[in-house]
C-alpha cells in the first residue's frame, strides 16, 4: 500500500449517497436501513437516564454570551476529573491545559488551525480516519499525507512509514483512536511505543472523540503520561451517544490551548448561553464512571456501560453470522459502535454505495470514506446501533447485490493485531 498524498487526494463527498436515500424513500414508500450510519437507531441504545434529564434540564441564558476562554468552570473541573489518570508532560492537568469546544468539527478546525499558525505546512495522517480532518487541512492550504494502515482488519499503524512521512520538514500527525470505523482500541502501550518512535518535537494531534465504550474495560480511559507535544481531543456527548447538546475538549500545552482559544473567538465566535452548564453535566457524569470504575461499584455509569456494551455485540453477532458465511472477515471490534467488513478485492471489485442507497433503501459506507483503502481488502463499515429489525434484511439485500447469495464460502485471511516497528 502507498502513501497518498494531497495533490492525489479527493476527500468522499457522501451528499450524494444521502440524496439517493431519499429518492428510494420517496419512491418506494418504504423504510431505509442505515447499516454504515451515524445515528444509533436501536432504541435501547441512548444516553444514562440522569444525565439524558440534567442535559435537558440544562437550559439556556438568553441574554449573555460567553467564548470558549471564558468556560474556566469547565476548564478546572476538566482537568480535576480526566486529571485522575492522565498527566501532560509529567504534570497533572491544570485549567490551562484544557479547551473546551462545542463540537468535534469545530475543535479538528481550531486545532489545525493552531498548528498551522505554529509553523505546520502539511499535516501526515495515519488512516484509517474520519474525513473531516482531510477537508480542514485542504481549506488551510496544508498538504495532506494519507499513511495506510499496517494491518487492514485491526487499523493497526504503520509506525516505520508514519515515521518516514513525518521526516519532512512542517509536518505534524493525526491519528485516530479507536480506529476509525474500525472499532479497535490503540492502548497505551501501543501509543506510547508510536510517540517514542518519532521525532520529539513532532506535533501530534490524537483524536480520540470516538474512545469511551471499550468492550474489555469498564473505565471511561486509559491511564496515560501525554508528552508535551502531543494534544488529545475527547468528546463526552459522542460517548453518550447524545447529538442535540454537543461538547468537547482539547488536552494540550498551554500555548497550544491559547492559541486555539483565540482562534475560536476569531473562527466560530461566542458559544451558547448554556454551554457551560452542559459540560460541566457531561464531566459530573464522567466523573461518576471513573468513580464507579475505580471503587468497583455497580452504579448507574457502570450499568448503563454494561447494557450498551452488551447490546453493541449483540449487534456485531448478529451481522457477523451471514457476513462470515458469505466469506467476509470483521475486524475485531472491541471499542465502540462500529466495526468493519471486508473481502478480498478478487472477489469483490468495488462497492457503490449511491446504487445501493437508490436501489435497496440501504445506507452502506465503504471504507474509501474513512480513506482506509487497501489493494488486497474491499470492506464497508457495520454500525452496530441499527435497528435488530431491520439489520438482517438489509445485510441479504446488500450481499444479494455484491454477488454473495445464496451464501458461498470465499477463503478469507484475519490479519492477528499488530503495531509495526
Amino acid at each position: 500500500m502507498v502513501a497518498a498524498r494531497s495533490d492525489e487526494l479527493v476527500c468522499p463527498d457522501f451528499d450524494d449517497v444521502l440524496t439517493a436515500l431519499e429518492v428510494y424513500s420517496r419512491r418506494t414508500g418504504g423504510p431505509v436501513t442505515r447499516l454504515g450510519g451515524w445515528e444509533s437507531e436501536d432504541e435501547t441504545i441512548g444516553p444514562p437516564r440522569a444525565l439524558e434529564e440534567r442535559l435537558a434540564a440544562a437550559g439556556g441564558r438568553l441574554y449573555s454570551y460567553a467564548y470558549a476562554k471564558d468556560l474556566r468552570r469547565a476548564k478546572e473541573r476538566a482537568a480535576e476529573v480526566l486529571g485522575t489518570t492522565i498527566r501532560h508532560a509529567g504534570d497533572p492537568l491544570i485549567g490551562r491545559n484544557v479547551a473546551m469546544l462545542q463540537n468535534s468539527t469545530q475543535a479538528l478546525l481550531l486545532a489545525l488551525a493552531a498548528l498551522k499558525e505554529r509553523g505546520v505546512r502539511r499535516l501526515v495522517v495515519a488512516a484509517p480516519c474520519y474525513y473531516a480532518p482531510v477537508r480542514i487541512a485542504q481549506t488551510l492550504g496544508l498538504g495532506v499525507e494519507i499513511v495506510p494502515a499496517a494491518d487492514y482488519l485491526t487499523g493497526a499503524i504503520d509506525v516505520f512509514a508514519v515515521r518516514m512521512a513525518v521526516t519532512r520538514p512542517g509536518s505534524a500527525l493525526l491519528v485516530t483512536n479507536p480506529a476509525y470505523s474500525v472499532g479497535v482500541d490503540y492502548d497505551w502501550a501501543q501509543l506510547s511505543h508510536l510517540f517514542a518512535s518519532l521525532p520529539p518535537n513532532l506535533l501530534i494531534l490524537l483524536d480520540e472523540t470516538r474512545l469511551g465504550l471499550s468492550w474489555r474495560s469498564s473505565a471511561p480511559w486509559y491511564q496515560a503520561n501525554y508528552p508535551k507535544n502531543v494534544a488529545v481531543l475527547r468528546s463526552p456527548s459522542k460517548i453518550f451517544f447524545v447529538n442535540g447538546e454537543k461538547c468537547s475538549l482539547l488536552l494540550a500545552a498551554f500555548d497550544v490551548v491559547s492559541t486555539i482559544e483565540r482562534l475560536s473567538e476569531a473562527l466560530v465566535g461566542s458559544v451558547p448561553g448554556n454551554a457551560e452548564q452542559v459540560a460541566l453535566e457531561y464531566l459530573d457524569a464522567w466523573d461518576q464512571w471513573e468513580g464507579e470504575h475505580t471503587t468497583g461499584a455497580r452504579g448507574e455509569m457502570l450499568e448503563w456501560r454494561a447494557g450498551v456494551v452488551d447490546r453493541l455485540r449483540q449487534g456485531l453477532a448478529q451481522y457477523s453470522q451471514p457476513l462470515r458465511a458469505a466469506g467476509f472477515a470483521l475486524s475485531p471490534a472491541d471499542s465502540g459502535p462500529y466495526a468493519l467488513a471486508a473481502t478480498s478485492r478478487a472477489d469483490c471489485m468495488g462497492i457503490d454505495s449511491r446504487m445501493v442507497a437508490e436501489t435497496l433503501g440501504v445506507l452502506i459506507m465503504d471504507a474509501s470514506y474513512f480513506l482506509h483503502t487497501s489493494d488486497v481488502w474491499i470492506g464497508f463499515r457495520l454500525n452496530l446501533c441499527t435497528a435488530p429489525d431491520t439489520s438482517s434484511i438489509a445485510i441479504e439485500r446488500v450481499l444479494r447485490h455484491l454477488g454473495y447469495w445464496p451464501k458461498r464460502r470465499v477463503q478469507t485471511k484475519a490479519l492477528l493485531p499488530s503495531m509495526n516497528t
